[in-house]
């Protein structure tokens, strides 16, 4: 097996894991580099640290917003992953059947997760906001 295929299958098992765990409502920071970021591409803003990341992606898929991800397809390579789907919204969204697509960019090296980048639309998104996005790291501007 190339260098390349054993990177790109690491990763593989990684990701497995890691939505796993998150979808089991587990600890899911403990696949993170301990200098992980967190990057919202649109306005720049950027969270760091395990704990600051875990804290805004819970928020992201339980409390920022009346919608839920749904990733659509997941690709993975020997140093990345790309996540792509839609925010759809709830149920008891104010805008039923809104979905506003993302794309999610993971940097990996096979044992941990050391940066994501979100590439979504925010204003698109803001019919969706309940509350303010949590200030739990220090978020810097484009």
């Amino acid at each position: 097996m190339s260098e390349t295929a054993r990177c790109t299958k690491a990763n593989e098992q990684l990701l497995q894991q890691y939505f796993e765990v998150m979808n089991d409502g587990g600890d899911f920071a403990r696949f993170f580099s301990g200098d992980v970021a967190w990057v919202n591409t649109d306005s720049g803003q950027r969270f760091t640290g395990p704990a600051q990341v875990r804290e805004y992606v819970v928020a992201l898929h339980t409390t920022t917003y009346e919608a839920r991800p749904e990733g659509r397809s997941l690709s993975v390579t020997d140093a990345h992953a790309y996540l792509e789907g839609e925010f759809v919204a709830t149920a008891e969204a104010s805008t039923p059947g809104l979905r506003v697509p993302f794309c999610l960019v993971y940097d990996l090296d096979g044992e941990a997760i050391r940066e994501m980048r979100l590439y979504t639309s925010f204003a698109a998104l803001a019919p969706l906001a309940r509350s303010v996005v949590p200030a739990t790291g220090p978020a810097s501007g484009p």
